[in-house]
């Protein structure tokens, strides 16, 4: 039986290497900033709590489910951002459930009157299962035929988790029209496997670029203006996020429209100059967003219409976000208390 379950452990671990390769994504990058890069910690004027919710293939018995809840908070006095950050993601057909809480730091500098950089760092504890009660194996038949008991597997052998630190950074410039931003996750390459001398399933590291630019629609709107008694924010917002991971890279690509209270998107994911496949173009998904942001609080529903080789059969991808802001408001024109906020859409 011993054979057949290091065999059995071998060939999950190849599988999760390919299925996990990849960190868990949102649509709504915007809406998880803490997630795509901790340079985001307190880049908010205000205390901001987020809860994301995302469920990709939900036709199929292979799904994957994550959440996600984060705060974080701006220090003022020291220049400095910090955030906490919960995520859990889970492929319930394959048994494999992934939880992390992680506390992230950090720093804002202003360049000029226009630029303002950020660094910062996360550091994060991990906590994976491998549920291996759900699958029964042919050797634990057999000794069910002379006891009358099935054996466990997961505590015969005890390898059903594994856990982990796992450190990432990022960088973030950005005036009151464009920003860009770079993180890399995963950087000290935890092992992820359940086996206690395979390298081979050592997490790879994950960079995330982040671009984009916004372009008010009221001719003289500024970012102080967020601070006037009944401003509505009017603009278009373009984004660009490319990430690569091990042998894997992505491309979000789209456009939000933002006329407050509403907010509309819709974007492309994939990377159609990059083929790993002869005859197998890289396109994922187009993505569509609604959201309604009603005074402290903004709701999100994207759609994600698969256009992959797997088909709209899977039933695509639904994602909410819920973000609240503790609004400590200063009274406008308060220089001194005023801090010019991300031009970076809120979903």
């Amino acid at each position: 039986m011993e054979r057949r379950i290091t065999l059995f452990l071998l060939g999950f671990c190849w599988a999760g290497s390919h299925l996990q390769a990849q960190d868990p994504q949102f649509s709504q990058y915007y809406a998880a900033p803490l997630y795509i890069n901790p340079a985001f910690a307190g880049s908010e004027t205000s205390p901001r709590f987020i809860l994301n919710y995302r469920n990709q293939w939900p036709n199929l018995e292979a799904n994957f489910e994550t959440v996600s809840f984060s705060a974080d908070y701006f220090i003022a006095s020291a220049n400095s951002g910090i955030g906490l950050i919960f995520t859990r993601d889970e492929a319930t057909a394959a048994g494999y459930r992934s939880q992390n809480i992680g506390l992230q730091y950090a720093y804002e500098l202003s360049l000029n009157e226009s630029y303002k950089m950020r660094v910062g760092m996360d550091v994060s504890y991990f906590m994976r299962d491998y549920q291996f009660y759900r699958f029964t194996f042919g050797d634990q038949l057999a000794i069910f035929e002379q006891t009358g008991v099935l054996p466990p597997l997961s505590q015969e052998n005890g390898l059903d988790n594994r856990q982990y630190v796992n450190v990432s950074t990022g960088a973030l410039l950005y005036s009151d029209k464009y920003w860009v931003g770079i993180s890399a996750h995963n950087m000290n390459r935890p092992r992820q496997d359940i086996l206690a001398n395979s390298e081979e399933s050592r997490l790879p590291v994950r960079y995330d670029v982040q671009v984009g630019a916004r372009f008010p629609l009221s001719r003289y709107e500024d970012w102080r203006d967020q601070y006037r008694p009944g401003y509505k924010e009017k603009s278009i917002t373009t984004t660009l996020l490319y990430k690569k991971q091990g042998s894997f890279d992505q491309l979000d690509a789209g456009v939000y429209l933002t006329y407050e209270p509403v907010v509309f998107g819709l974007w492309y994911r994939g990377l159609p100059v990059k083929t790993y496949r002869t005859g197998l173009t890289n396109n994922e998904s187009l993505i569509a967003l609604a959201g309604f942001r009603f005074g402290s609080m903004a709701l999100g529903y994207s759609y994600d219409f698969t256009i992959s080789a797997i088909g709209p059969n899977s039933g695509g991808a639904h994602e909410l976000s819920l973000r609240y802001l503790l609004k400590t408001q200063p009274r406008y024109g308060q220089k001194r208390r005023l801090r010019g906020g991300l031009p970076c859409p809120k979903f």
